[in-house]
């Protein structure tokens, strides 16, 4: 068996090559996650930086796991489909379904066993190329480093081969189970209908992906989200399964249409999508997912910003708001108080923290550091109700005045089941603990911070030398005389519209490390669809041949192959565009409270043209190549 192995990998090596990368970047991928995961994991509970760096990455992890699952096992599958023949005619010469069950298993594990190791290990150094960023964003301390051990490949490892096994599982099925025979006949052609299982699944997760989809109409803001955005997998998880009858029976229509016209190619390209309509399915979907993931994490980035600065505006009840570069002092508030027109001034500022509102599991104690979550603190001052409305559902921010009590946003205490008259235990950046009692539960909490507390609640050591900015209150008209009143003082004076629009324009810069997480996500799938593209479209020099045998002309063929990638192109921007239409329609009501989607159109332009860009280079270049030569069919 093992022989036979080696002789297949060095025949059909332009056809695994494409999957050994694909496993290699996923190996990479995974095990520089793991790094920081694991970092997170093992570095100080004392400090604030543990769980920040646990949340960036756990965050992470859990989209990359969902994408390298589905594109390993599809890039296996597009692997091996094309020798469907060649595992028919093995039957056909009397090997048993267990032999060739057996015969994909090994070749799989033997590229498998080679490709992991050679991206888990330089995955697990490659993870110190985002220290730099992770310093800048605050993630972790200038002196944080990450612990690098083996486990985080051993992990990527544990992960990545169920995948590759499933997808030579399901390779073997078909050929496997039909009389030998049979198998030949089949080889020749694909079926377009689905087994009933597969058809159950597919609609399933489509049904499954509606509920998901609409989260945010139940459980409005970040968390509710964040969950209806990950629908879009789930829709193109149901592509997947069931994108050979869609693609079918549009071939079939496109038969058909091409009947009654003169052109040879547009006949041609016709009958081969109707078909091979799993195959064209299995080119479709990564460029349906590339387009996808970065539509709906761009849309969920735009629908955060946007939401943060509608509270904000909306949460700061006063006219002017005063800041400068390096922070006001008290000297700078009892100037602002004794100008013109000026009823009534506040210092603000805003802190980082981690915060625990879960009680601690007695039975899964290693697991309590996790229960600490990072966030922001905003401190206020006495009457704080003047100048603050950030949509009180419980409490009154008039409570804040007693002793060691605080105010939590819903999204904070939201399935914790805390409520007025908690406990929450806060983290300082200074190490300082303090308990905390719930004394007001708020909406806005995405553009006023996951905490507001009276400064003089706040550990003596834990309160800024410097305020973040004052919020001034004045009769009337007043809001000019006070900006000529701090003329010259170094101060500045701005409408709430302005603030707003400066700080979410500050947080929007912020998200450099998400931009630079998104994109090399969006390259993984990417170089995938790509691989996909070349690997299927090369597969097919035997067809190119034969069909020049039988007449045709390399500008037809090439033509041909236009006209496919032409269609395949436009199918993977409709499959896209739908699977993560509902997942924006619920991001955009559960941030923005509207129901136009939150897209990120320059985004989603700029893929639709990465998509079109990857689809006809990759499969003309391709088609280009495996046109040029002649030569005869092998048997």
């Amino acid at each position: 068996m093992w022989a036979y192995t080696r002789a297949a990998l060095l025949v059909y090596r332009a056809s695994l090559i494409g999957s050994f990368l694909v496993v290699v970047l996923a190996a990479a991928l995974l095990s520089a996650t793991g790094v920081l995961l694991a970092s997170g994991l093992s570095s100080d509970a004392a400090g604030p930086s543990s769980p920040l760096l646990v949340s960036v990455a756990g965050s992470f992890a859990g989209t990359a796991l969902i994408l390298v699952i589905i594109v390993v096992t599809q890039t296996f599958s597009s692997a091996l489909r094309q020798r469907q023949r060649q595992f028919a005619l093995l039957r056909a010469i009397g090997a048993t379904p267990g032999q060739i069950r057996s015969m994909i298993a090994a070749e799989v594990f033997a590229v498998f066993s080679l490709a992991a190791p050679l991206g888990a290990i330089p995955g697990l150094f490659a993870s110190r190329l985002l220290l730099p960023l992770l310093r800048e964003n605050g993630i972790i301390p200038t002196d944080f480093e990450l612990s690098i051990t083996a486990w985080p490949a051993v992990g990527a490892v544990l992960v990545l081969l169920p995948s590759s096994l499933l997808a030579a599982r399901l390779s073997a099925r078909k050929v496997s189970r039909i009389a030998p025979v049979e198998a030949v006949t089949a080889s020749a052609s694909e079926a377009s209908m689905l087994s009933p299982v597969r058809r159950i699944s597919a609609l399933s997760l489509l049904g499954l992906g509606f509920v998901v989809a609409f989260t945010p109409v139940l459980v409005p803001g970040t968390i509710g989200s964040a969950t209806g955005a990950s629908s879009a997998f789930l829709f193109i998880a149901a592509a997947a399964v069931g994108g050979p009858v869609l693609v079918g029976w549009v071939a079939r229509k496109a038969v058909k249409a091409s009947r009654s016209g003169p052109a040879g190619p547009a006949v041609l390209a016709a009958a081969n999508t109707r078909g091979f309509s799993r195959r064209l399915t299995a080119a479709i979907i990564p460029l349906a997912l590339f387009l996808a993931l970065g539509t709906v994490q761009s849309g969920v980035n735009l629908g955060t910003v946007g939401a943060a600065g509608q509270q904000l505006r909306e949460g700061l009840s006063v006219n002017l708001i005063i800041s400068t570069p390096t922070g006001v002092t008290a000297a700078n508030a009892a100037t602002v108080g004794h100008a013109p027109s000026v009823e009534s001034v506040m210092a603000s500022s805003t802190l980082p923290v981690t915060s625990k509102i879960e009680d601690d599991d007695e039975d899964l104690a290693f697991f309590n550091d996790l229960l600490w979550e990072p966030g922001s603190l905003r401190t206020v001052g006495a009457h704080a109700e003047r100048f603050l409305h950030p949509g009180l559902t419980q409490g009154s921010l008039e409570d804040l005045g007693a002793p060691d009590t605080i105010a939590v946003s819903s999204e904070a205490t939201l399935g914790t089941g805390k409520g007025i008259g908690d406990p929450v235990e806060l983290r300082f950046s200074d190490g300082a603990e303090q308990t905390f009692t719930i004394a007001a539960i708020y909406s806005k909490g995405l553009g006023l911070g996951n905490f507001i507390i009276n400064e003089q609640n706040l550990p003596e050591a834990s309160r800024p030398a410097r305020a973040d900015s004052l919020l001034v209150n004045t009769t009337g008209t007043g809001a000019g005389s006070v900006g000529t009143a701090i003329g010259g003082t170094g101060l500045t004076a701005s409408s709430v519209p302005d603030y707003a629009a400066h700080t979410v324009s500050s947080s929007a810069q912020e998200q450099q490390l998400s931009n630079v997480l998104l994109l090399v996500l969006v390259l993984f799938v990417a170089l995938a669809a790509a691989n996909t593209l070349v690997m299927l479209t090369g597969a097919r020099r035997d067809e190119f041949v034969l069909l020049k045998q039988l007449g045709a002309t390399r500008t037809q063929l090439r033509l041909m192959v236009l006209l496919e990638a032409v269609f395949l192109t436009v199918a993977a921007l409709v499959i896209g565009t739908l699977c993560v239409l509902p997942a924006l329609f619920g991001v955009g009501y559960g941030l923005l409270g509207g129901w136009a989607p939150a897209v990120d159109w320059p985004i989603y332009g700029g893929l639709a043209l990465a998509v079109v860009a990857i689809a006809l280079g990759a499969m003309g270049l391709s088609a280009w190549g495996g046109t040029r030569n002649h030569r005869q069919v092998r048997a």
